[in-house]
């Protein structure tokens, strides 16, 4: 009987390279579908690898002049600050106010200086339904002038016919859902858009914030882990039951850029950021506290992507507080730093009161590893 012919060494290489070429494809085609598999069904631009989100922040900044885009990319932020408004002439004049009083403090990015300072602040709109989900004539000529407004492609939610700029109240589902997601568009698209900032912020257009002391108290804190403000604790209804939340009020609370990324990371808030409002969807949008967007932000942080050791710097009311109380009489205190639900002629009359002051000191009281307080000495 005749042996069986061995393969050669030319038949063995062979067989190896067919074997290795399939390993490849196979590895190749997984590799693909775990890519498609990372995108939870999110609609697009929410996708990262889509071309489309160069789409939606070319859109967001089409009217700010790319001179001022490349400005900004050469410039090292401490804080970028966003502030969600509206395409409404109550909302415009707040706006001005803020611009021609707190937002001329030393260490302010804006126009007038060539967007040189620590803080640099942009006004985050959506289209309104009053200008039938377009941009106005008015805002176009205001974005044109200040260069700080953030056009997002989003239509706004309509808001409560009994909600008043400056004051308290609801401003209906619809709107509160919409603010939910522009302040997620806006986390999102400032990490991309400011990769060195260490801090990113949300405020409100109705508050005067003290920059100088401001800033100096974000020069104390650690860069990393830091989720700032009002420390409230509240509930919202997810999957039909009451669920308690912890969160910073929304007129003025900050994150370190860690802590944002980790926020915008949570896929079932990305894809309901960029998911259009319906009444249907109710339910799916308060399972994540979209009804209220700081209780939005305070439980994706802590009970969905449990972001930790997290480090609350929690401001005691010396600090940050509403301008009047319930009878109406000023609560402003000489260490004021972020007084919120203000009158028109409030912003003026506090700048004369503060302006002077641009090299406040402030400091820090380290109760624990996880918890600071800023000091109200």
């Amino acid at each position: 009987m005749a042996k069986p012919k061995l393969p050669t060494l030319r038949q063995k290489l062979k067989r190896v390279t067919v074997l290795l070429i399939l390993f490849i494809v196979a590895t190749t085609v997984l590799t693909l579908r775990f890519d498609t598999a990372a995108d939870d069904g999110a609609p697009e631009p929410n996708n990262l690898r889509h071309s489309r989100v160069t789409a939606a922040e070319d859109a967001a900044l089409a009217h700010i002049p790319r001179s001022v885009v490349d400005t900004w990319s050469r410039r090292e932020y401490l804080i970028v600050l966003g502030i969600p408004s509206t395409d409404d002439e109550e909302r415009r004049t707040r706006r001005n106010l803020q611009r021609t009083t707190c937002w001329r403090f030393p260490g302010v990015a804006t126009r007038a200086n060539d967007f040189t300072g620590a803080m640099l602040v942009l006004y985050v709109l959506g289209r309104h339904p009053s200008h039938g989900y377009d941009y106005s004539a008015a805002l176009l000529e205001e974005a044109a002038q200040w260069q700080d407004v953030v056009a997002l492609p989003m239509n706004e939610g309509r808001v409560s016919s009994t909600k008043k700029a400056g004051v308290g109240g609801e401003i209906g589902t619809e709107a509160e859902i919409g603010l939910s997601q522009k302040v997620y568009m806006w986390f999102d698209l400032a990490l991309r858009l400011f990769p060195t900032a260490r801090y990113i912020s949300k405020g409100d257009d109705d508050m005067f914030l003290r920059v100088p002391l401001f800033v100096a108290l974000l020069r104390l804190l650690p860069r990393r882990r830091i989720y700032m403000g009002v420390h409230c604790g509240g509930n919202i209804w997810a999957n039909g039951r009451s669920v308690g939340v912890h969160f910073m009020v929304g007129w003025c609370y900050t994150m370190s850029r860690d802590v944002a990324e980790a926020l915008v990371s949570f896929k079932p808030l990305r894809r309901l950021a960029y998911t259009p409002y319906s009444k249907e969807r109710d339910e799916e949008f308060s399972s994540i506290g979209m009804g209220h967007e700081d209780m939005m932000v305070g439980h994706v942080l802590l009970e969905e992507v449990k972001y930790q050791p997290l480090i609350h710097v929690k401001v005691l009311p010396c600090h940050f507080l509403q301008a009047r109380s319930d009878t109406g009489e000023s609560q402003v205190v000489p260490t004021s730093m972020c007084v919120h639900h203000i009158r028109e002629d409030d912003y003026a009359a506090l700048m004369a009161r503060f302006g002077n002051d641009t090299s406040p000191v402030a400091r820090l009281w380290r109760v624990s590893e996880d918890v600071i307080y800023p000091s109200c000495d």
